[in-house]
């Protein structure tokens, strides 16, 4: 299998082919994954809800700490991710532990979503699967 999610040819008269490598397609996906999830929450925090939808006021001091946190972080983590910064994925294993321990070891306060754990869990793991396979073709 191809390590290029496929091709591109420039225009003039080179047409030289620019190969995308599947790793970078799916940064780029959940890069805008985290952006609009960090958007959704910017809108909740300045009470840009749908009708009938909690806006910031009505969490309480934990929740407004949770989502001013991820907020921050899964904003930095989308334009790390984007543009392939190294630090990229060190703040999307910040987002995904802050969401693990906020959803699962003290769900108490902040209510359990283990969809929302599962699904950041599967594309972190998935992330980490696709770059041991890019390391292990540098090897050969």
């Amino acid at each position: 299998m191809s390590e290029t999610l496929g091709s591109y040819t420039g225009g003039g008269s080179t047409g030289r082919q620019i190969r995308v490598p599947h790793t970078v397609v799916y940064v780029r996906v959940v890069a805008m994954l985290l952006l609009i999830v960090g958007l959704a929450r910017a809108c909740q925090i300045l009470g840009i809800v749908p009708q009938g939808a909690l806006t910031f006021a009505d969490l309480t001091p934990a929740m407004r700490a949770g989502a001013a946190t991820l907020l921050i972080v899964d904003l930095l983590a989308a334009v790390g991710l984007w543009i392939g910064a190294v630090w990229g994925p060190v703040m999307w294993a910040l987002a995904l532990a802050v969401e693990i321990a906020m959803y699962t070891i003290f769900s108490d306060i902040f209510g359990s979503y283990p969809l929302r754990v599962l699904v950041h869990t599967s594309l972190f793991l998935g992330f980490l699967a696709l770059t041991f396979v890019k390391w292990r073709r540098t090897l050969d």
